[in-house]
């Protein structure tokens, strides 16, 4: 008879997107379901909660202090996992998030993989990450984006004003992904006057500046009243994002990704987002949206200038496309809530536990 559950400890590396999606609301809804006794820390947690831990969840690898809890956990026979949501050997100089930190100037990813190799599994968010990663440790588990129902599973509110709205979401690394398709858009614009209007939320001004050839942000003319080409919004609160996206209206909603190994380690969370809310997509042909429509995602495909321009172009002048588009991945996405997958983490991690209970001889919790 089980005495107790486990304890399980997250270490974030940051309190946005990736430590939600990968520490945060894993931690929750394991700690929901009763399966084990959970706690999440932004990047410093004490040693005291470390040693109170039967596991630990590590995704502030790089850094001295990283550093410090690995030697921690290996010194105290603390089992931990090392989390990777990005192929951190291949950081674009333009991304300003990651670029600091992993570049080869520095000891962050010589760190990072020192933790992988002495961890007890590497745990990653896509198949193509763990074919990366796998040459550091044979143990690397896949544990795919999931979206909570409670939060993302909204109707898309309509804007009946005759514009057709092209969006695009994201944090502060994809300069060098919107650039790729700008002159797309702006090919695009010319060629419906006054009736598109491109959105993005989430990178500043400051961050967007010269990825796109349109005249100011927010700006309206004087004389017509035309509302301009580009509008920006700023960021959200993790909770209050779903709401936010599925109140923008979007009728088309974008995703590129350079096709890079960077590029093609990122995850199909965009996807799962755009499709929760109701929004047709047109996505980059890169491994994470590839998979995606394989396992039944709508999103278009495309490549080159041309796809680009005729799937859009397509999704403009065919709104039955678009909603039809829109049923499909919302069939899609019902098999990523969090509510029926946070199961599949913990077994996991009970994996990991009984290994590491074998080797260190100590009591079994699950």
């Amino acid at each position: 008879m089980n005495e107790r559950i486990p304890k399980i400890l997250w270490i974030a590396r940051d309190d946005g997107g990736c430590g939600y999606y990968r520490c945060q609301q894993p931690a929750d809804f394991i700690k929901r379901m009763g399966l084990a006794d959970t706690e999440v820390v932004l990047r410093t947690p004490t040693e005291q909660q470390m040693l109170s831990a039967d596991l630990v969840i590590l995704q502030e690898t790089g850094s001295v202090n990283g550093a410090w809890i690995v030697q921690t956990l290996l010194r105290n026979k603390i089992p931990y996992i090392v989390e990777f949501d990005d192929f951190i050997h291949h950081v674009s100089p333009h991304n300003t998030a990651g670029y600091p930190a992993w570049n080869p100037s520095t000891l962050f990813t010589y760190r990072s993989m020192e933790a992988a190799r002495t961890a007890f599994a590497i745990q990653v968010s896509t198949p193509q990450l763990a074919r990366e990663y796998f040459p550091y440790n044979p143990f690397v588990y896949v544990i795919p984006n999931y979206l909570d129902k409670e939060l993302w599973d909204n109707s898309l509110v309509k804007k009946n004003d005759d514009k057709i709205r092209i969006g695009w979401m994201g944090g502060n690394a994809h300069a060098d992904d919107l650039k790729m398709i700008s002159g797309v858009l702006h090919k695009l614009v010319k060629e419906y006057p006054n009736k598109i209007i491109i959105e993005t939320m989430g990178m500043t001004k400051h961050e967007l500046t010269g990825v796109f050839p349109f005249k100011d942000f927010n700006t309206v003319c004087p004389h017509c009243g035309y509302e301009g080409e580009l509008h920006h919004y700023p960021g959200e609160a993790q909770r209050e994002y779903p709401l936010v996206v599925s109140s923008m209206g979007w009728d088309i909603a974008l995703a590129p990704v350079i096709n890079n190994s960077f590029g093609n380690c990122k995850s199909d969370l965009k996807l799962k987002e755009y499709a929760a809310v109701g929004i047709a997509t047109i996505a980059s042909d890169v491994v994470p949206y590839r998979e995606a429509v394989d396992s039944g995602s709508s999103a278009l495909l495309a490549t080159t200038f041309q796809d680009w321009y005729m799937g859009i172009k397509s999704l403009i002048d065919n709104p039955q496309k678009r909603d039809e588009m829109v049923r499909k991945n919302k069939g899609w996405v019902d098999g990523y809530w969090i509510q029926e997958n946070a199961q599949k983490a913990f077994d996991i991690y009970a994996q990991v536990l009984t290994r590491a209970s074998t080797i260190f001889g100590k009591h079994n919790v699950i």
